[in-house]
């Protein structure tokens, strides 16, 4: 409610100002000075100087000027980025805004200038037509008209000073006498050629102060363009270069954006190569492993190989050092030697639950072995003769993990 009723008043004291005659702002009356409908600070009015500086977060989009009651005295529209800057008369006085939009918030300077004096101003116009006068070194014949001007100018003061003198004198006599009736004939009519060529002389004078006034307004003006042209260039400018920052500051925002996306790529690349390499030395070891284990398997062969030539032999010699030996039963004996050595030593297996087919053929690949049929769960396996009894090589083929369990006979 409380809200409600501020509103209420706020819209009644705003018809009321509008209804009412506009107010005039007096000489000490403070300008407020608002920033996007907000006030943000006042300019003393008291016939001195005052600055305001106001540093805003958001960009700057409406700078007004208004009295105490409300009344809107000037402002100005900001752009989006860049300066923006204007010059408001309150009467005499004038209030300069600058305002600069930059990325991110803006600045707002004020300066109240009071209006001169009669007395500054004319002093201000002496000191300014002397500086004139000695910065442009004027032509020689330019300087001559001047100093004509002068003499002409102090010429025309002395001969009015005159004639005045001897009007007053003139009237002043009671009694005229012929005497001074030709006189004052003779002096009428001096002053009438003298004053045809005063106004001949002040024509002269009056065409030559005005050039010289439009010389001066024509460089007043070109000084205002001159001025204009500079202000415009230095927001040019200053658009430019914040401009430029904000592509300087994307650019290195893109390529710290590519620095990171290329170390992590790097990164990635470094642990793959490291994963790898670890993957191909286990590989390495292993096949190292592999090939000691197959070397001394061989060289258990080659011994088993040469313990049955040796016995081989032995038999040999002792079937012909046999008194009842006959060359019948040698040859037996040899052949079946032989088929001892060349018949595989055929078994069955079962397989604990869950043993892959991969296991399985790397089992019986280790064992050296050849894989046969299947029949009710017993794997078939033909390897070559074991060097140990049957029963020995039986209990070493349960021993093994994924054995269930083994048989020689089907």
């Amino acid at each position: 409610m409380g809200h409600e009723e501020d509103l209420e008043g706020y819209r009644s004291q705003l018809l009321e100002s509008l209804n009412s005659r506009p107010t005039i702002r007096g000489v000490s009356d403070p300008i407020q000075v608002y920033v996007n409908e907000r006030r943000v600070g006042e300019l003393e009015g008291a016939g001195i100087g005052a600055t305001l500086h106001v540093q805003c977060v958001d960009h700057i989009e409406t700078v007004q000027l208004r009295a105490e009651d409300g009344t809107l005295l000037g402002g100005l529209t900001a752009p989006e980025c860049g300066y923006r800057t204007d010059r408001i008369r309150l009467s005499a006085d004038t209030v300069e805004l600058s305002v600069h939009n930059m990325a991110q918030g803006g600045t707002l300077s004020a300066l109240f200038t009071p209006a001169p004096s009669i007395w500054s101003r004319a002093w201000k116009g002496i000191a300014d037509m002397a500086d004139r006068l000695v910065a442009r070194r004027p032509e020689p014949a330019f300087a001559y008209g001047m100093r004509t001007v002068a003499f002409t100018q102090a010429l025309v003061a002395v001969a009015v000073v005159g004639l005045v003198a001897d009007r007053i004198t003139i009237r002043g006599t009671s009694e005229p006498t012929p005497s001074s009736i030709v006189q004052s004939a003779i002096l009428s009519s001096a002053p009438v050629v003298d004053m045809a060529k005063l106004e001949q002389q002040l024509d002269e004078l009056a065409r030559m102060q005005t050039k010289v006034d439009d010389a001066l307004g024509s460089q007043q003006k070109g000084m205002a363009q001159l001025q204009q042209a500079m202000l415009k260039l230095s927001s040019t400018q200053e658009s430019f270069e914040s401009n430029a920052q904000t592509v300087r500051e994307e650019i290195e925002k893109r390529l710290e954006t590519v620095g990171r996306e290329a170390d992590r790529q790097a990164r990635q690349m470094a642990s793959r190569g490291r994963i790898e390499q670890e993957q191909l030395e286990a590989a390495i070891q292993s096949l190292t492993a592999d090939n000691a284990r197959l070397s001394k398997e061989v060289v258990s062969l080659e011994e088993h190989n040469q313990v049955l030539r040796t016995k081989f032999q032995t038999a040999v010699a002792n079937a012909s050092k046999a008194v009842d030996s006959s060359s019948e039963r040698l040859l037996k004996m040899a052949d079946n030697l032989q088929a001892t050595q060349q018949t595989p030593f055929l078994f069955w297996v079962t397989f604990s639950d869950g043993t892959s087919q991969e296991s399985i053929d790397k089992w019986v690949h280790e064992m050296k072995g050849h894989k046969g049929a299947i029949s009710e769960g017993w794997q078939e396996v033909r390897i070559l003769p074991p060097a140990v009894p049957p029963d020995r090589f039986l209990e070493q083929v349960r021993g093994e993990k994924i054995v269930k369990a083994a048989r020689i006979s089907q």
